[in-house]
């Protein structure tokens, strides 16, 4: 069991994030931290008590928040509590951390709102090394990925939202999946009343945002796996959006075929009917046994067809996700995978760490997460591959449970980043979210209301005029600005 006890300043979420990386539940840890300001100084001095030894670090930080917002001195008072956590936790296990002692899943984020208070560019590389204690190389790829996004975010129009419409079921459910999706054959029986109903969803959607003035810029359909669907009920709703959508303002319209297994000429000829522009056809791994291994249904044949279809098909913009990390791959097999997607050249390579959440099958497994210096040597691969490539990192990401504590990273060849992906991160823009598993975030200056859907297709349908009330509630919100 691992106790954290803080007095002065508490961060308990941010600790507890940066003790799992060292220890395990199951092991007796009491971490004991003491933090004081005073005199423009900040002091952190912590003691971890583990196998009846103790461990110290006494960490000072010269600080002046005079002209300093809020949202910075609370981000730095947490950095100085990580950081003297962590370097007294090095004292016991030695683990590479190249993102030091930053906390949240949005790096660019960080630099982003540095800028906005009045930073430098050297100033923020110094804050990033010296406050947080960020690695060269992934400041360098913070600060790009903040320059690169800088175009969208200043484009979003000010009554603009995106649209997020979300399929909750998937062919069979991978290991290390924790995302809203189940697997059609325990669910399939309730896909019928669940697209019938999220039809009706999408007419109380376009009523509020009539009411509200409010205009679609980007549709986002996600999942789980869209084009588990059949085409019939994928033609339904795509209709249903034309129909009850102010479909002129939009720039992006994209569909996640995510699965190979899953895509057939048929489903591709409704999407380009309705003016899909961009699609997700996303293998994972080029490796057949780790395919079948984390319980992906499709071979590496699977995913050549289906960009041939795609592109026969006249889809000129297609994503292609791979995980760093996947149970028992080398880095010679990532980058192997890494080389065949980069010979099929899709215009957005996504690269994520494989992140286990409570939620996933992996839990239950014999599996482990690759080690941390495996998994940097992977990202750092691919992030040398993508610039020879010509691909930049316009979108990045962290979450926590992920081997190494490192990233997740868009690139995209020059003008076909996706706006959406930015938005989500970024958080400047309102995302109405609908279908299982939605979560709508509405932005009102510095401050984020969520309204969430229901994840089960069963409840989504049982449970749907609450849904309707959701959408009531979102409007009161939007209204309330």
């Amino acid at each position: 069991m691992i106790e954290i006890i803080q007095n002065g300043f508490k961060c308990s979420y941010e600790m507890r994030l940066f003790a799992g990386l060292f220890f395990s539940d199951d092991e007796d840890v009491i971490i004991m931290q003491n933090f004081i300001y005073k005199g423009n100084v900040i002091n952190a001095y912590t003691h971890i008590l583990f196998c009846g030894t103790s461990y110290f670090e006494d960490y000072y930080f010269k600080f002046n928040t005079y002209g300093r917002t809020n949202k910075t001195i609370k981000k730095i008072f947490i950095a100085t509590c990580t950081k003297s956590f962590y370097h007294a936790a090095m004292k016991i296990r030695k683990i590479n951390l190249p993102w030091g002692a930053m906390c949240g899943i949005r790096p660019a984020k960080n630099v982003r709102e540095l800028k906005e208070e009045g930073y430098s560019s050297d100033e923020i590389r110094d804050i990033f090394h010296r406050v947080y204690e960020v690695s060269e190389d992934k400041t360098e790829l913070a600060m790009t990925v903040a320059e690169n996004e800088k175009n969208i975010i200043s484009d979003i129009g000010k009554k603009s939202v995106s649209i997020y419409i979300g399929i909750p079921f998937c062919p069979t459910r991978c290991v290390y999946c924790s995302f809203v999706s189940t697997d059609i054959r325990v669910s399939g029986k309730y896909m019928d009343g669940f697209c019938e109903k999220l039809i009706l969803e999408i007419d109380k959607t376009a009523e509020l945002l009539k009411r509200t003035g409010l205009y679609t810029e980007n549709i986002y359909i996600g999942g789980g796996t869209p084009t588990t669907l059949p085409p019939h009920w994928l033609e339904s709703i795509l209709r249903r959006i034309y129909d009850k959508f102010d479909m002129s303002h939009v720039k992006e319209f994209t569909v996640e075929a995510g699965r190979p297994d899953t895509i057939t000429y048929d489903k591709l000829d409704v999407l380009k009917k309705y003016a899909v522009n961009r699609i997700s056809i996303n293998p994972q791994t080029m490796n057949d046994v780790t395919l079948k291994k984390i319980g992906r249904g499709h071979n590496k044949e699977m995913v050549y067809k289906a960009f041939d279809m795609a592109r026969k098909t006249g889809f000129k913009v297609i994503n292609t996700d791979l995980i760093a990390g996947l149970p028992d791959e080398t880095p010679d097999m990532y980058k192997s995978s890494l080389e065949e997607i980069i010979n099929l050249r899709p215009e957005n390579i996504t690269v994520h760490s494989l992140c286990i959440k409570s939620a996933a099958n992996f839990k239950f497994t014999d599996n482990e997460l690759a080690k941390s210096e495996y998994m940097n040597e992977m990202l750092s691969y691919t992030q040398m591959r993508m610039n020879e490539e010509g691909y930049i990192p316009y979108y990045m990401y962290r979450q926590k449970n992920s081997s190494g504590n490192l990233e997740n990273v868009g690139y995209a060849i020059p003008g076909t980043m996706n706006s959406y992906n930015v938005n989500i991160m970024e958080e400047k823009q309102t995302i109405i979210a609908l279908g299982g598993g939605g979560s709508s975030k509405i932005v009102i200056g510095d401050r984020i209301e969520r309204v969430f859907n229901f994840k089960d297709p069963l409840e989504y349908i049982r449970r749907f005029d609450d849904i309707l009330k959701k959408k009531d509630e979102t409007e009161v919100i939007i209204n309330g600005q």
